[in-house]
């Protein structure tokens, strides 16, 4: 009987000792699936709202489409004419027409550049210099600039 009882008491001092590590290494498990889950579920955050706004525009462009509404103009309504500006007001610009890129030398000052054929369509700044790209229907050219002034043009290959 005795070695029974010393047999108990050991198997019950192992289980009292591994139920603590038992317990951490479920709270650890835990934690981890957690955070498994949110960053699973986390790119679909929006994901209700997304549709929300999807199906609320659908709608408001279903309604404007039936006859009778108040979103859709009736036929005989006739358009509002177009205000001519009062001469006060200022003229909208006109669109600046640049000149090809294929004319662009080396020597030519930055300034001049930048008047006769616009802003790039990229530009990169770095120590040295500045590399500039214009964007033409034959392809890109791509303008080197030291010193304020083009030291190379590379045109594209036809």
């Amino acid at each position: 009987m005795a070695r029974r009882f010393g047999f108990r008491a050991v198997l019950g001092g192992l289980w009292l000792a591994m139920a603590g590590a038992a317990a951490g290494q479920a709270m650890v498990e835990t934690g981890l699936s957690a955070a498994r889950a949110a960053t699973a579920t986390a790119p679909a955050a929006g994901l209700g709202k997304s549709i929300q706004g999807l199906a609320g525009g659908l709608d408001k462009a279903l309604q404007a489409e039936q006859p009778g509404s108040e979103a859709a103009p009736s036929p005989g309504a006739a358009a509002p004419a177009a205000k001519p500006p009062s001469p006060g007001e200022a003229k909208p610009a006109e669109a600046a027409k640049w000149e090809d890129p294929g004319a662009i030398t080396a020597g030519l000052s930055y300034t001049e550049l930048l008047r006769r054929f616009g802003p790039p369509s990229l530009e990169i700044t770095g120590e040295t210099g500045r590399t500039l790209t214009y964007s033409a229907k034959g392809g890109a050219f791509h303008v080197r600039v030291e010193d304020d002034r083009v030291a190379s043009v590379r045109k594209p290959k036809s």
